[in-house]
């Protein structure tokens, strides 16, 4: 299972992480966690180049990104990511679970 947790605070999102495997097929050909990478790996190249946020960590089976100083330019690069997810948990929910949290 795919969990993505995302924070936002005083209508900023803040964090976001997401960790897990879908398990929808073996790795290296689940078509699941490749969309979700992808996804992940956009968002944080674009906070990266576009925002000069830093604060992205990637790990095995774990991406987290925290923004320190939340603007109109992050939160729409997180809110068109979280999009981008919600649009694959809508067809994969058995693989796949978001819970927002507001601050």
């Amino acid at each position: 299972m795919i969990r993505v947790n995302c924070t936002v605070n005083k209508g900023h999102y803040t964090h976001l992480d997401v960790r897990g495997h879908s398990g929808s097929a073996d790795r290296g050909e689940d078509l699941i966690c490749a969309g979700v990478s992808t996804v992940l790996f956009g968002l944080c190249n674009a906070l990266d180049v576009i925002a000069g946020i830093e604060t992205v960590r990637i790990d095995h089976n774990l991406i987290t990104i925290d923004i320190l100083k939340p603007d109109q330019t992050t939160d729409t690069m997180m809110h068109t990511g979280l999009i981008q997810l919600q649009t694959v948990e809508e067809q994969y929910s058995q693989f796949m679970k978001i819970h927002l949290t507001e601050e």
